[in-house]
């Protein structure tokens, strides 16, 4: 048998574990997901690979420290599993892409209706699409525009600024994702690690810090995609609106199982769209359905590893570190938030030397049910990690979106950092870090 056919498998046993809230098949799930990346090890990019190596360093310090301890054995394999299915079940809305041919006339849509308002709707488009698709809006964006921009003449400005405009306002879409959507994986291992937390406290904060980051950059990101108006073709463009109609309804599937079970909101995206997938998939051609899924999930192996050990990597680093002596010395607000700005500057700075993001918000993620132990409110470090990943998307060069803009744009990935988001960067943290001293004033 082929070990990607392993992976849907690891999939469903952690959707039971969900759903029975048991354990063993969390175990199960992880140890799936284990036996397929021992054997597809060399198949992996070398940034994953390097974290496995780092993950498996701390692995043996852990286990060289501390006693054997079956309970916390269980916690973390079940953490591993957790996230990896997360992004590996979320990311199965893209074999449904390739059957809605609508998609293909994302930019026509977008670009029709007021000028003034082009940026604003590439960034909401942006935003909901990668809250059902991940990466896979940022491949559709990429693919799509490519098509599109045949239309203009090679040495029209199109080609040039409005390139730029485009997958500027698309990696800045995507970074609202966490800002906003309960499909986010900042969500899922916040909410995870502070179960007292939810997408519905995150979730007014992280409203109001999307509206700001949307006002920043505005004017000249909108005059970038002006260009592609100008001299565009008169060609009807198909309707949106099916898929507007589906997304409503896996939503309110989401929200309705989320009310009426034991499921928090993340927990129960994770259950409706992996389930909502594969039925369409096996009623379209149940045969082939299953090996589908397989190799889908397959070419996703390297964001499945990089979350996965990210969990196992912070759950690890939180077991070694203690912040016993840290708890005395936050005592007020001022301190708190002191806290909060480090973790902020610190995410954003490390993801622009290499250090993935997923791996210092597991870190701090873990951090921060500490705190809470101790008696310090969480919401406010919680907006924080929110605001400070989002940045980070944009700011790690080494990061899928980054080159996945990069390689379309012809262009190196710190161009798309400094040139595209530098300064969209710098006026941002400090408004951020305002609207974390008010959620932690407040609180």
């Amino acid at each position: 048998m082929k070990l990607t056919r392993l992976l849907p498998l690891a999939l469903l046993c952690e959707l039971i574990a969900l759903g029975t809230r048991t354990t063993a098949f969390s175990l199960i799930a992880a140890l799936l997901f284990g036996l397929f990346f021992i054997r597809h090890w060399q198949s992996l990019m070398p940034y994953p690979r390097r974290l496995g190596l780092a993950t498996l360093a701390l692995l043996a310090l852990w286990l060289v420290k501390a006693p054997l301890d079956l309970p916390t054995v269980q916690r973390i394999s079940s953490a591993a599993a957790y996230y990896a299915a997360f992004i590996g079940g979320l990311g199965l809305m893209g074999c449904l892409v390739k059957r809605l041919p609508a998609l293909r006339e994302v930019h026509r849509v977008l670009l029709r209706g007021p000028r003034a308002l082009l940026y604003p709707r590439y960034l909401l488009a942006a935003l909901g699409l990668g809250s059902i698709l991940s990466f896979g809006m940022l491949n559709l964006m990429c693919s799509t525009l490519h098509s599109y921009l045949q239309h203009f003449a090679p040495d029209h400005p199109a080609h040039r600024d409005g390139q730029r405009g485009v997958l500027t306002a698309a990696i800045r879409g995507f970074a609202l994702v966490p800002l906003i959507a309960p499909t986010s994986i900042v969500v899922a291992i916040i909410t995870r690690e502070v179960p007292s937390l939810t997408w519905t406290d995150l979730l007014p904060y992280g409203v109001i810090a999307t509206a700001l980051l949307m006002l920043i950059g505005a004017r000249t990101e909108n005059r970038h995609l002006q260009t592609l108006v100008d001299e565009s073709p008169e060609i009807p463009a198909a309707s949106l609106t099916p898929l507007a109609l589906g997304t409503a309804l896996g939503i309110g599937t989401i929200a309705a199982l989320a009310s009426f079970s034991w499921l928090n909101i993340t927990q129960a995206s994770l259950v409706v769209v992996p389930l909502l997938v594969s039925g369409w998939l096996f009623l379209e051609s149940p045969g082939k359905a299953y090996d589908e899924l397989a190799e889908h999930l397959s070419g996703m192996r390297n964001e499945v590893f990089i979350f996965g050990c990210s969990a196992l990597f912070g759950a690890l680093f939180n077991q070694l570190v203690s912040l016993d002596q840290l708890v005395p010395l936050l005592g007020g607000a001022s301190q708190v938030f002191v806290l909060q700005c480090i973790a902020l500057l610190g995410i954003v700075g490390l993801a622009l030397v290499g250090i993935a993001p997923i791996i210092t918000l597991s870190i701090c993620a873990g951090l921060l049910a500490q705190l809470q132990a101790a008696g310090v409110n969480p919401l406010g470090p919680a907006v924080s990690l929110v605001c400070a990943f989002s940045l980070a998307m944009l700011l790690s060069p080494f990061g899928p979106a980054v080159l996945i803009l990069a390689r379309t744009a012809g262009t190196l990935p710190w161009t798309i950092v400094l040139t595209w988001n530098g300064r969209f960067a710098l006026i941002a943290i400090p408004v951020l870090l305002a609207l974390s001293w008010v959620v932690q004033w407040n609180h």
